[in-house]
């Protein structure tokens, strides 16, 4: 993806996992692309990862007086593949030879791991995802905090974190109120792979479209929403997240901790081929988190309406 010829102009602030830039042809809206092709995009979470270059990247937005739109991207072949596997409890200093204190946990879920969410969800400019591939978990949180989802008709979508440690928690209640409530609930509980379709209908997207299609939509659209006069975007903006605040929609308090107790979790015998961070010990993540969600597929596999859905 992020193939286009269209003249972009990075910003002066330079990052390292994401890319800032303004379009050129109209500077009215700024390009933020998830900048991990190698890792499918994976949000590394901490100072100088991509939780904190997206909150940094959003105090740009709000503070450049000229950006109306900001549009989400991703290089590569995937939008996000959700939160780096190497980082998952390590994150917190955890080994498997020191747990790590609840107070650690708290703060950087607070901060990092939801905090690039809260910055997305108060920017005060219009945001816009534009998603193809692959787009899990965190990736996703993405879609839901911004103001419009636009995703490729072949994109895929699960909440696979919620299979590790969380039995199907919603991070925000936007989650529950974003699309159709127990339809989401089966999605966070099973962690199945969905479509884009599937998507559009639940209303965690706001449009399916062809993937030829999909970066010339998103651009003259964002185009479009440029001829609002700015003090309107802003209020806009600002009326909305008024609302979603009054209706509790934006809140991450309960996540926080839900976050840090479910990282705390304990296995029984029975359980052991349930253990990634474990078995991530032993070999590469990706060879652990491959082993891990089998477990779910081969189950899921048995049932007739509620498979993954697979690559077209």
């Amino acid at each position: 993806m992020t193939t286009d010829s269209r003249a972009l102009s990075p910003e002066a602030t330079q990052f390292t996992t994401i890319r800032y830039e303004k379009d050129a042809e109209q500077p009215q809206i700024v390009w933020l692309t998830l900048n991990r092709p190698d890792k499918s995009n994976a949000i590394s979470i901490g100072k100088g990862c991509m939780t904190q270059e997206i909150k940094d990247a959003m105090d740009l937005v709000n503070e450049d007086d000229d950006v109306k739109v900001v549009i989400f991207r991703g290089e590569g072949t995937n939008f996000s593949a959700g939160y780096d596997l190497d980082q998952v409890y390590r994150v917190y200093g955890g080994s498997p030879t020191f747990k790590p204190y609840q107070r650690r946990r708290l703060l950087v879920d607070d901060t990092q791991v939801t905090g690039y969410l809260k910055a997305i969800s108060e920017c005060l400019k219009v945001t816009v995802c534009m998603i193809h591939g692959w787009c899990i978990e965190a990736g996703l949180w993405i879609g839901e905090a911004c103001d419009i989802s636009i995703a490729a008709s072949n994109a895929r979508f699960a909440h696979r974190g919620n299979r590790l440690a969380f039995g199907g928690m919603p991070t925000m209640p936007l989650e529950l109120l974003g699309g159709h409530t127990k339809k989401l609930t089966e999605i966070l509980i099973t962690g199945r792979a969905i479509s884009a379709a599937e998507a559009e209908e639940m209303g965690i997207i706001t449009r399916a479209v062809p993937p030829e299609d999909l970066e010339s939509e998103v651009y003259n659209l964002a185009k479009a929403i440029c001829v609002i006069p700015r003090d309107a975007v802003t209020m806009g903006k600002l009326a909305r997240r008024h609302v979603l605040n009054r209706a509790g929609v934006l809140s991450t308090d309960l996540c926080v901790v839900y976050h840090t107790l479910g990282t705390n979790i304990r296995y029984k015998e029975d359980e052991t081929d349930l253990m990634f961070i474990k078995d991530r010990e032993g070999g590469k993540a990706g060879d652990a988190f491959r082993k891990f969600h089998k477990n779910f597929e081969d189950a899921l596999e048995k049932t007739k309406y509620f498979k993954s859905c697979r690559p077209e």
